[in-house]
């Protein structure tokens, strides 16, 4: 049977449409949420009515907010990062916070926060700073939202001079180390910290 092609969508147009991955693509075909036309050569053709009637099944992406400190001692500062976040977006779905460094890439809501983004769980994510999701890296995480169509908002992008981007990495590299060294709770740790706190002075 003839089927006219002028409203039938590639695979990669469906994914950016929905925006999912094509193996969630191939998932939908699978379980029977979408059919697809079969060319001749054996690729894939969608109807865009249908694809549109799947735009009302795919579960809402989330819009998320992250928010990170360093340590304990900063707790009213991770409060006020949230509070600042929830002041300047409007609507959001979830929020998910950090207490830790931004060179371990282990934090336990990163980790939850990149497992949503690979799942096409999350339409954007906010942030008050850019080292507030990783101190190094930043442009990796950046091109990860934009493979999964998720957009990236960063509130504040302060104007750094190369100087004292370099100071603050050496800082963190520094303070960071020390804790793996000495231990956190250690006499030469906290002794370290209070030099790096008069270096920051």
């Amino acid at each position: 049977m003839y089927v006219s092609l002028t409203t039938m969508l590639k695979p990669k147009e469906v994914c950016q449409k929905l925006g999912i991955s094509y193996r969630t693509l191939q998932s939908y075909v699978k379980k029977g949420y979408i059919k697809p036309v079969i060319l001749q050569s054996g690729k894939w053709r969608f109807k865009e009515e249908d694809v549109e009637r799947l735009m009302g099944i795919v579960r809402k992406r989330k819009v998320v907010l992250y928010a990170r400190v360093s340590s304990n001692t900063q707790k009213d500062d991770l409060i006020n990062q949230v509070k600042y976040l929830e002041e300047n977006v409007k609507e959001y779905d979830q929020v998910i916070t950090d207490v830790g460094s931004g060179l371990n890439m282990k934090r336990k809501g990163f980790l939850k926060l990149l497992r949503m983004i690979l799942n096409n769980e999350v339409s954007k994510v906010v942030i008050a700073y850019p080292d507030r999701l990783v101190r190094f890296g930043f442009e990796i995480i950046e091109e990860v939202c934009k493979a999964h169509n998720c957009e990236l908002v960063v509130l504040n992008k302060e104007d750094k001079t190369p100087e004292q981007e370099l100071i603050e990495d050496l800082i963190s590299i520094l303070v960071s180390f020390s804790g793996k060294l000495y231990g956190m709770r250690s006499h030469k740790y906290e002794k370290v910290k209070k030099c790096v706190e008069e270096l920051k002075a």
